[in-house]
């Protein structure tokens, strides 16, 4: 496994690990279950602590003016 495919691996996991944790999240505030406000937290803990791992999205926005050309 290159270095590459290893860092795309760990960001998956830590993006499943939010995901998984919202989820479980969901499920402690529909069943009152303490193991899953656990499990939800520290999912989202792991996404807390390792979004630094993650590459950043550089989203640029511009401002063109759209020129209509007339015949």
């Amino acid at each position: 496994m290159s270095k590459k495919d290893r860092k795309e691996t760990l960001q998956m996991a830590i993006w499943i690990n939010l995901i998984i944790g919202i989820y479980n999240l969901f499920i402690f505030n529909n069943m009152d279950s303490y193991f899953h406000l656990i499990l939800g937290s520290l999912n989202i803990g792991v996404w807390v602590f390792n979004r630094h791992k993650l590459n950043s999205i550089n989203i640029h926005w511009t401002n063109k003016k759209i020129e209509h050309k007339q015949k």
